[in-house]
């Protein structure tokens, strides 16, 4: 009969979580995580496999907390404006209690470039299309542009989103203002 877990799922993930988004997945060791999460390796291992597995869950969490931000996005309808106040809601959400932690997920990307693994490189696609077609969708809200000035424009925005996430980590709230002021302002 299997050992009946002392501790809660969701909350040991979401230390994962935080640990993972603060130190990055290659310098998170799993003496690290079991000392955060409080408990032990074999408990870690049985509960996720493996660390991969834990980092994957905590990518997940992130994601439906991000979701929160983004569902804000998706109900608005105000073109340009709505692109400008998602930036502004990604930053604070980048920033919770001032941890300047950045984005877990451009994080990862940056941790990981091009050698990626499979799985989480498809969780962070799955989020950056989503993104793109927001940014689409507000896009040609307002305005008619034709569909190369669009492309350009959304790849504009992919890139600006990063380099916010990146930003998020090292820079005081005055300089990623100006960021997202001068990111509107150009486009």
């Amino acid at each position: 009969m299997p050992r009946e877990k002392q501790y809660n799922e969701a909350e040991v993930i979401e230390r994962a979580m935080v640990l993972f988004w603060k130190n990055g997945y290659k310098s998170t060791s799993l003496r690290m995580l079991s000392k955060e999460m409080g408990i032990n390796q074999f408990s870690i291992n049985a509960s996720f496999g493996n660390k991969k597995n834990l980092f994957l869950e905590s990518l997940k969490l992130y994601k439906s907390k991000l979701q929160q931000v983004l569902k804000k996005f998706e109900d608005s309808s105000n073109g340009k404006d709505s692109i400008k106040n998602f930036f502004y809601a990604f930053a604070a959400f980048s920033n919770q209690d001032n941890n300047k932690r950045g984005c877990l997920m451009v994080n990862t990307m940056s941790e990981f470039g091009l050698e990626i693994d499979e799985q989480v490189g498809a969780v962070i696609s799955n989020y950056g299309e989503k993104l793109r077609g927001l940014f689409k969708k507000n896009l040609e809200f307002n305005t008619a542009i034709d569909s190369v000035t669009l492309n350009k424009q959304i790849n504009f925005l992919v890139l600006a989103i990063g380099g916010l996430g990146l930003a998020g980590k090292i820079q005081n709230n005055t300089v990623i203002e100006d960021y997202i002021e001068m990111t509107f302002k150009n486009l």
